[in-house]
């Protein structure tokens, strides 16, 4: 339909939003990893809310304070700074529950984020009434004080940069599309992008995609792991180890198919 792959999420979009409002379906919200061109699309043409991925939105954060938190030990303190080092899963998780707690104020969210420069140099005035450095008085700060104006200036480049702060509005949901991976990922095994199928083939490797997602997404977990990092030795956050995926959809589908075959032998008979 359209030779430029480039083109093809807008195309896709567009169709989309043409069949469900053939088919009389509303939406409400539209979600998706950051397209500019579909951002453009959704609010000209559709009445639904756009709204950007957050995990996007916050991976790319966290890849700009890595840049900023490790280097040669020539360029320390020019490019970057140890005093950053142990900061890229706690301002992740200040960057999430600031959208969750935004009350989809794009103000409240855009002063949230700012307020991380603060609450690591020890300066709680804007802090949550409920968070720990507010209602503890013995509050100690977990994490390395950014003492150094190098790591200041570097870390509030880093929030004043990112696409989360310049582009709020785009966030004050915090939606979503981890399922739109999940089953992204899926359907890369049997859809290889750099191989064109004809449409009966492609159909084929598409519902095989849905079956295998369908069967293994949300499986339970059957341990985590907790990996030590010297650079966080405080971090509990763990890797979950979950259970091997199963394809009994496979054996169905050769089920349905010889009984198709015997059912036909018998009317034959």
């Amino acid at each position: 339909m359209d030779p430029v792959s480039q083109r093809h999420e807008r195309l896709g979009t567009e169709k989309i939003f043409n069949y469900l409002h053939e088919n009389d379906v509303t939406v409400n919200v539209h979600c998706h990893d950051r397209n500019l061109s579909i951002n453009k699309y959704v609010r000209e043409n559709t009445e639904a809310i756009n709204q950007n991925d957050v995990w996007h939105c916050v991976k790319s954060v966290k890849s700009a304070l890595k840049k900023v938190s490790t280097g040669s030990k020539s360029s320390e303190g020019k490019t970057w700074s140890f005093q950053l080092s142990d900061k890229l899963e706690p301002v992740a998780t200040h960057m999430h529950w600031a959208i969750q707690n935004c009350n989809q104020d794009e103000k409240k969210l855009k002063k949230s984020l700012l307020n991380i420069l603060d609450h690591y140099k020890n300066i709680h005035t804007d802090c949550h009434e409920s968070a720990r450095c507010k209602v503890d008085d013995k509050y100690e700060l977990s994490r390395i004080l950014i003492t150094s104006p190098v790591a200041e200036k570097l870390l509030l480049s880093v929030i004043l940069n990112s696409t989360l702060y310049k582009y709020a509005k785009d966030y004050v949901l915090g939606r979503d599309t981890f399922y739109v991976e999940s089953f992204n990922n899926v359907t890369n095994i049997y859809q290889n992008k750099r191989i064109v199928f004809g449409d009966s083939q492609y159909n084929a490797r598409a519902n095989l995609s849905v079956l295998h997602w369908n069967e293994n997404v949300d499986r339970d977990f059957t341990s985590v792991s907790n990996n030590q990092n010297h650079r966080m030795p405080r971090s509990k956050k763990g890797k979950k180890n979950y259970k091997r995926a199963t394809y009994k959809f496979r054996d169905n589908i050769w089920s349905r198919f010889m009984k198709s075959i015997y059912s036909k032998r018998n009317r034959r008979q």
